[in-house]
């Protein structure tokens, strides 16, 4: 189940207070990398693909974002790309992701730059490929990983250098694959920085929701100077459907702008379904009027967020099962609480967990006939989709009899 909430810390720490023995033991290794050879129609030759799923993708039903990643051959910034998902994951500041890393071919060049012209063509005579490796990625690779994984429509994308570049020209020029887009230390100076401005200027003329995550170093003079002109241009155009934000790390130079940028790209981008405060605040503290209300309130509102990124609209299932187990062991209102987990069971009918939390929330409220129902259900779900059936579980039902 994913974990896709930022908690402020003080609601964070009554909420897991609240739970403290409820929630299973997490496994710390990442997910198993799997390798699939594609032979491309649209690159006339045969690429491998590299994809990592969340950690616990075996051990739920849960579909995902996917997330494609430039220079997939660099092992130490794949790994890195890998251990830092799974652990903004694990932290809730982003969903679980599918990871799919794209190597480059035998002409690095050619495979990421859009055509170039005049100084830019004289010094890069292979380039101008990135058209191709653009259908290659969305005609090719992203059908493979669809029907092989259980994936979300939301895909993104990240690159770095020739890949930023490359991640800027999809952007402009298929405003309709890539929900959130990544580009790490763009080489925006292509054909004598004239790509910032034009780049900037379709980007804004589109009307596809997009978050656009832009980075720099100090210590790369070319690309700093041309992202900053492609930022200023974006900030002056900005149309209402992007969200866009450039970062610039001073004291950077081009080979280490990944490490933060990915993370600083990721948060960003997932950063509109973080939830209120102030509304879980009030459903932690309030009366049972006052819970029910900013319960909704807080629907409303990711909802409203999440259809931008194509996710789902229904709030993350931990959230809703830490705010139930919240109202139920510190508000002491099992009656409320039961509404609450209610809610979980109608958004993740195949999930075992919310038929034990409902259970467990009938059990305060005294119907032990219907507590027994939940968990049984619980039981038959995990059976059903060959999920492993949670002890705990097990030992509630027998203690209720028959």
């Amino acid at each position: 189940m994913s974990s896709f909430v930022r908690f402020q810390a003080t609601v964070a720490a009554t909420c897991l207070t609240a739970i403290a023995g409820h929630l299973p033991a997490q496994r710390t290794t990442a997910g198993t990398r799997a390798e699939y050879s594609i032979k491309s129609a649209r690159l006339g030759e045969t690429r491998t693909i590299y994809v990592v799923p969340p950690h616990d993708y075996t051990e739920n039903a849960a579909r995902h974002p996917v997330l494609v990643i430039l220079d997939a051959e660099d092992g130490f910034q794949f790994a890195a790309a890998v251990a830092n998902i799974e652990f903004l994951a694990s932290r809730g500041e982003i969903p679980p992701l599918i990871l799919v890393g794209v190597p480059n071919g035998k002409d690095r060049t050619h495979d990421l730059t859009p055509r170039p012209s005049r100084r830019t063509a004289r010094e890069n005579r292979t380039a101008g490929g990135a058209a191709a490796t653009s259908r290659f990625i969305v005609d090719e690779v992203l059908p493979l990983v669809r029907s092989k994984y259980r994936t979300l429509p939301t895909a993104l994308l990240a690159g770095h250098s020739f890949g930023g570049l490359f991640a800027v020209h999809v952007a402009a020029t298929r405003p309709d694959v890539f929900d959130g887009v990544i580009a790490m230390s763009p080489a925006l100076w292509w054909n004598e920085s004239t790509a910032a401005t034009a780049y900037a200027d379709s980007i804004a003329a589109e009307t596809i929701p997009l978050r656009l995550f832009v980075t720099s170093g100090g210590l790369e003079p070319a690309i700093d100077a041309s992202t900053r002109r492609f930022a200023a241009r974006l900030d002056s155009l900005r149309p209402a459907t992007l969200g866009f934000a450039h970062k610039r790390y001073p004291d950077d130079v081009h080979e280490v702008t990944p490490a933060a940028s990915l993370v600083d790209g990721l948060r960003f981008i997932f950063a509109p379904l973080s939830v209120n405060r102030a509304a879980v605040l009030a459903i932690r503290t309030g009366d049972s009027a006052a819970v029910v209300n900013a319960f909704t309130a807080t629907q409303r509102d990711y909802a409203r967020a999440a259809r931008d990124l194509r996710m789902p609209e229904s709030l993350p299932e931990p959230f809703v099962n830490l705010i139930g187990y919240a109202v139920l062991r510190e508000l002491r209102r099992p009656r409320v609480a039961a509404w609450i987990f209610r809610q979980n069971v109608s958004a993740y009918p195949d999930s075992p967990n919310v038929y034990d939390s409902l259970g467990d929330a009938l059990v305060a409220a005294g119907d032990r006939q219907a507590a027994r129902a939940e968990f049984q259900r619980a039981i038959d779900v995990a059976v059903r989709l060959k999920l492993p059936v949670d002890s705990a579980t097990r030992r509630k039902l027998a203690s209720l009899g028959r």
